[in-house]
């Protein structure tokens, strides 16, 4: 402090200055206490601390990243429902399953053959009962779903066929009691379907059919389906056809397109009547038409 300590007052000065000196003096302590109070709170003393405060983490707060303004959305680990098929509950009856059969316009649209000369109407409604007629049998009797769709009389059914000269177009509804049998009932067709590639209808008296079927394929559309090439052989004659089964709902919807081209050569006669995949859409596209009909 040497150069800023106040010298004592001379010989002679008044008493005005030696007050004056005095106040000076009072003044120059009360900064010096100043001066040491603020050093002491600006000391680095953080460098020296060994523990954090309580409640806080060891590492400095500015190590500590901020909290994003907004919090970023989870990721869902649970797959994703799949939707509905549409008509998949639906519930048929004796009145609406008719409306699940393709039309004769459907078919002169869809299928080549059948846009020749004019169709003309079959089987008709209640023309046709269920089942297997009286005394006739399939062998092996396993394979008598293959042919019947149930293996006993279902709660609804019946069928209507068009044809002309060059196709004969066959299809049946078989109706369930609800959509819980209806699903089983088409897993065991569909079971026998793959277990029987050869079988035949033995009619007591009269001549039988037989059918070589090729393994069936799945069949794409908003409804579970299957489709085979088959040969029906039958009264001397061979006749190459598809024959499909679809689930919509509560029924079973099976078709048969057959080709009546006699004298041509099988690929070339299943040719006229288009391709599995199109046959498929057709029944598909009716039966969508029937599902969102019921309203």
């Amino acid at each position: 402090m040497a150069g800023t300590q106040p010298q004592p007052p001379g010989p002679g000065a008044s008493s005005e200055q030696v007050e004056e000196r005095s106040r000076w003096w009072w003044w120059l302590v009360v900064v010096a206490v100043v001066v040491v109070v603020v050093l002491l709170v600006v000391q680095p003393w953080a460098e020296h601390q060994t523990e954090p405060p309580p409640g806080t983490s060891p590492s400095s707060a500015s190590d500590v990243p901020s909290a994003p303004s907004t919090a970023p959305s989870p990721t869902s680990t649970t797959p994703a429902t799949p939707a509905p098929v549409p008509g998949a509950d639906a519930v048929f009856d004796t009145t609406t399953l008719a409306t699940l059969f393709v039309t004769d316009a459907d078919l002169v649209a869809d299928v080549p053959a059948a846009a020749g000369t004019p169709l003309q109407p079959g089987i008709g409604a209640g023309d046709l009962a269920w089942g297997l007629p009286s005394g006739s049998t399939i062998e092996p009797a396993s394979c008598t779903t293959a042919v019947t769709v149930v293996d006993s009389e279902p709660d609804a059914f019946d069928a209507r066929s068009s044809s002309n000269e060059a196709l004969d177009w066959e299809q049946r509804v078989t109706v369930l009691d609800d959509g819980t049998d209806a699903r089983e009932a088409f897993a065991d067709l569909v079971t026998t379907v793959d277990a029987c590639p050869e079988y035949s209808q033995v009619n007591p008296g009269v001549d039988g059919s037989s059918w070589v079927a090729q393994p069936a394929i799945e069949g794409q559309g908003a409804y579970p389906s299957i489709v085979q090439e088959i040969t029906h052989r039958s009264e001397g004659s061979s006749l190459p056809e598809y024959r499909g089964h679809m689930l919509v709902g509560n029924a079973i919807v099976t078709w048969t397109a057959t080709s009546l081209a006699v004298d041509t050569a099988p690929d070339a006669a299943l040719a006229t009547l288009g391709d599995p995949a199109s046959l498929n859409a057709m029944v598909q596209a009716r039966a969508q038409q029937a599902v969102g009909g019921l309203g």
